[in-house]
């Protein structure tokens, strides 16, 4: 179980950084004549979780991997703390943690190599300090016991764990999350949420969530925004979105269910 006391000894670096902000000024995403994104401005607080929501093929992907920097836009600035994110990336800065939504571990390593991948990769520790902090993770994520396994062996939930210890591991500034409860229980997945809100409450890691998941942005998410054909038109907080009264919100929140005439049908005369 995550405790103070043993948050503090694994994450003594992170708990002594400021948190970062993160700023987005007119950013555009286009495929040859295809608009993915189009004047998206925002800004992420330090220390908070911003979830970005919307219909399946609005955006969020593209919008998660121009964050990570597995992408570049097609005009406007992507910046951590004001400083723009290509020259962050390349003076490595800061780091960024990418929490992919299937977990994107590898099936061929053990759990354990899988955690110490990136810290085996980067030369950041010794053998023995990295036995020592990748068993600390396991154990604080109440994952104790599954080093030596193979992720085929994991439930989906227990995967979705092992990746957020991956990314925690990095001791990242900046934690970025893809659909953390896709394709899980409805009890799985409020365990997800509890956690990701319980670190962000304990280590106040600037963090920004891509989601469908109505629960997790209202429960954990400081601020919400929601894409809509490739634009943002508001940023709400938890109880602004739940109070608004905008068609495509309320709609959104709560879809209607009409069997007589199903979305796909053509608008009846």
């Amino acid at each position: 179980m995550i405790t103070m006391t043993n948050t503090k000894q694994l994450f003594s670096d992170t708990l002594n950084r400021l948190p970062v902000s993160i700023e987005v000024d007119h950013l555009k995403k286009q495929f040859r004549n295809c608009v993915v994104l189009d004047d998206i401005n925002l800004r992420v607080e330090p220390g908070e979780i911003f979830v970005l929501m919307g219909p399946s093929g609005s955006g969020k992907s593209v919008f998660l991997d121009l964050l990570a920097g597995l992408s570049k836009p097609s005009s406007g600035r992507l910046s951590i703390n004001q400083e723009d994110l290509q020259y962050v990336k390349k003076t490595k800065k800061y780091v960024m943690g990418l929490v992919f939504q299937s977990g994107a571990l590898f099936n061929s390593m053990t759990i354990f190599d899988n955690l110490a991948l990136y810290l085996r990769e980067h030369r950041l520790f010794d053998e023995r300090e990295i036995q020592s902090r990748v068993t600390q993770m396991l154990d604080m994520l109440t994952l104790k016991g599954i080093a030596q396994i193979m992720p085929s062996e994991l439930s989906g939930g227990m995967r979705k764990r092992v990746a957020l210890a991956r990314g925690l591991l990095m001791e990242p500034d900046v934690l970025l999350f893809d659909e953390p409860t896709s394709e899980l229980d409805p009890i799985t997945a409020a365990s997800i949420i509890e956690l990701i809100g319980y670190v962000n409450k304990q280590l106040h890691i600037t963090t920004l969530i891509v989601s469908h998941d109505v629960l997790l942005a209202q429960t954990i998410g400081h601020h919400i925004a929601l894409l809509k054909n490739g634009f943002i038109r508001e940023i709400y907080t938890p109880q602004a979105l739940q109070q608004s009264s905008e068609p495509f919100v309320c709609n959104f929140l709560n879809p209607t269910i009409n069997l007589n005439h199903p979305r796909f049908l053509p608008p009846t005369s």
